[in-house]
């Protein structure tokens, strides 16, 4: 058995033989050599051995004492030569030590793998920069595996190899996975975990901020319009990491130049059009039908037709438009990224859909459809919808995180 001791400035290990005579490390200590003990787990030698150690509580018992870390600052030098480490590991001086601590089930060794991942020096806990956090190495421990889980992958193992050859009724390979994906990773909580009361809180500001902006429209110029609505669109598609504003395109047919109101340019660089108009009720489809059809309106009609002239004009411009737009823009792009014209895709955002009729928004879908291999036309009260949907999503996130924790069998 051992136990650890906090003395003067000394992390002392405290071992009882258990299944041996007391006193068969007498001899071997007599030799300068390293001497395996709890199952290989610490390596004494003569070196760390501290024969004048007082320990009154235990004085009748045959307990040896090691030396196994000093004091430096607020945190423990711990001894590489004991513990059969390649690393400087420091860990902090107010940490409960147990055998645990160094060792997990089937005695691996937690800490002799890590000079294999370029590891040379590991703080744990206290202000040391680069320090591993307590709560990340009470995580570890807990996190590693238990002889639980190793049967059941030592099972999975045999199971995978003898089914090409056997027929069994269990499957221990599927019951192994399916303990895993119970089981949290070691890496962390997933990301949706982590943020999900975040990303629910800031989807519920640009709701507020979108409905605002809907009620008090007509405080709102045009371009300011547009500027606050382009950066909405961004947090809808997080894909764009810059929009830039009267972007030129030369019109090949009119050799000419033409101005797009925003360019969005992805985390590759690809770049697609964005139109974006200040809404109003009736700019989308006509009231009445015509044989039976609810038909765009002239505003919508010449929306399309304008996005679908400067990605027409923008594919025509090709490498040289790429050279013009990076010289224009490459300033305010990321290092290294280029802008570059491959089939732009296109956004159209206009109009309210809010008193629609159901055929109104059946025609409206069928003419959405008809354009959506090469831009998508979305409505402020489908804007709306979307943030609600996301919110919504990370809403049950947090719900689910707070009220019903999943459990490991």
């Amino acid at each position: 058995m051992v136990e650890f001791l906090k003395r003067s400035n000394e992390l002392i290990l405290r071992y009882t033989p258990e299944n041996r005579s007391g006193d068969w490390l007498v001899e071997p200590l007599e030799r300068d050599t390293a001497i395996p003990i709890s199952g290989k787990a610490f390596y004494v030698s003569k070196r760390v051995y501290r024969q004048d150690f007082e320990d009154a509580e235990f004085a009748m018992d045959p307990c040896y004492h090691f030396v196994i870390g000093v004091v430096e600052g607020e945190y423990y030098r711990l001894d590489k030569e004991v513990l059969g480490i390649q690393i400087e590991l420091f860990m902090e001086r107010s940490i409960e030590f147990k055998r645990t601590t160094f060792v997990a089930e089937r005695n691996i060794c937690i800490f002799r793998p890590l000079h294999r991942l370029g590891i040379k020096e590991l703080w744990i806990g206290g202000d040391q920069p680069d320090a591993l956090p307590r709560e990340a190495f009470d995580k570890l421990l807990k996190q590693f595996p238990n002889s639980h889980e190793l049967d059941r992958y030592a099972r999975a193992r045999v199971g995978a190899i003898l089914r090409n050859h056997l027929e069994f009724d269990s499957d221990p390979e599927a019951q192994y996975q399916k303990y895993m994906s119970k089981k949290e990773s070691v890496k962390g909580a997933a990301p949706r975990a982590v943020f999900a009361t975040y990303e629910r809180d800031k989807f519920s500001s640009l709701i507020k901020k979108v409905e605002t902006m809907l009620s008090e429209g007509d405080v709102y110029t045009e371009s300011r319009w547009q500027a606050e609505i382009v950066e909405i669109i961004q947090f809808l598609f997080p894909k764009y990491i810059r929009t830039f504003t009267e972007a030129p395109v030369h019109d090949s047919l009119k050799q000419t130049q033409r101005y797009i109101d925003f360019l969005a340019v992805d985390a590759s660089g690809y770049i697609d059009v964005i139109e974006i108009k200040k809404p109003f009720l009736e700019t989308m489809l006509t009231k009445n039908s015509y044989r039976h059809n609810h038909v765009p309106m002239r505003e919508l009609s010449g929306t399309v037709m304008q996005l679908e002239k400067y990605i027409y004009h923008l594919n025509r411009w090709g490498e040289a438009g790429e050279k013009k737009l990076n010289e224009k823009f490459s300033s305010r792009l990321p290092p290294g990224l280029e802008i570059k014209i491959v089939n732009p895709s296109g956004l159209i955002i206009m109009g309210r859909d809010t008193d629609w009729t159901p055929e109104q928004r059946m025609d409206f879908e069928v003419i959405r459809r008809k354009y959506r291999h090469v831009f998508e036309i979305m409505t402020y009260d489908d804007l709306l919808r979307r943030l609600k949907v996301i919110r919504d999503q990370f809403g049950a996130s947090v719900v689910q995180q707070t009220t019903s924790p999943s459990q490991v069998d």
